[in-house]
């Protein structure tokens, strides 16, 4: 218990530390959507891409652990988009259900948590994991909100544009640079090496505590109760039943 707890304290003071800044207006309104940016564009694909160039082909070939990640994760964001629609939920609605339903934070808590308990061995596995959301559960999900809009009405238009938002989001482009650094065997001088590891380095700290200046906004109150029941629910769907399905 106690060690679980070691574990998870630097995680959730790093969370409260936003929270506290944003509360006591340290850091004004704009710093949750701006340290947002530095993860997304710097510091993570830096993490991403430097776990992957460093990565050996024995270490990414974990077809369990990617049998068993996708499984839970398709499995309840199917789950959760069928019962969703046979509630009368648009398409485009039920997919964004799903996808908050379905969606592991693996870029933000994931890395973090893994690196705590589990040292650098984690960096591989939660980097597949990662890609996996993005490229398969993301894209899906997209293909499905973009039906429900009837915004493209052309397969392959459809098609294409879910590609271009694939191949510019930096946490997908940044770990497949990677693998095909290493597959190159191309070794990266010092100073890019020390590069990578500061920035990477900033990656979880800033991404915990950008979490915590989020849910320190103040948002005006939901219309009825129906909403926040929603959220409850797929909250305890994303926090019990995926981890029990996995």
């Amino acid at each position: 218990m106690l060690s679980t707890l070691e574990i998870l304290l630097p995680v959730f003071a790093l969370i409260f530390a936003g929270f506290v800044c944003r509360r006591r207006n340290l850091l004004g309104p704009a710093a949750a959507s701006e340290l947002n940016r530095f993860v997304v564009w710097l510091a993570l694909p830096a993490l991403l891409f430097d776990t992957m160039a460093h990565s050996t082909w024995r270490q990414l070939d974990q077809p369990a652990f990617i049998a068993t990640f996708s499984i839970a994760c398709a499995g309840v964001f199917v789950v959760v988009l069928i019962a969703r629609l046979a509630s009368g939920r648009h398409l485009a609605d039920a997919s964004v259900d799903a996808i908050a339903a379905s969606y592991p934070n693996t870029g933000y808590i994931g890395f973090p948590l893994g690196l705590l308990a589990f040292g650098k061995a984690s960096l591989t596995p939660t980097t597949i994991a990662t890609i996996l959301v993005a490229c398969v559960l993301f894209a899906l999900a997209i293909v499905l909100i973009e039906a429900g809009l009837q915004t493209e009405r052309t397969p392959h238009k459809l098609g294409a544009k879910v590609l271009w938002r694939l191949v510019k989001n930096p946490l997908i482009a940044s770990p497949i640079v990677g693998v095909l650094v290493a597959s190159a065997g191309v070794s990266l001088p010092q100073s890019a090496e020390t590069f990578l590891k500061l920035l990477s380095g900033a990656a979880s700290p800033c991404a915990l505590v950008s979490l915590g200046l989020f849910l320190a906004e103040k948002r005006p109150a939901a219309e009825g109760t129906s909403g926040s029941v929603t959220s409850l629910v797929l909250t305890a769907i994303k926090l019990i039943a995926q981890p029990a399905l996995a």
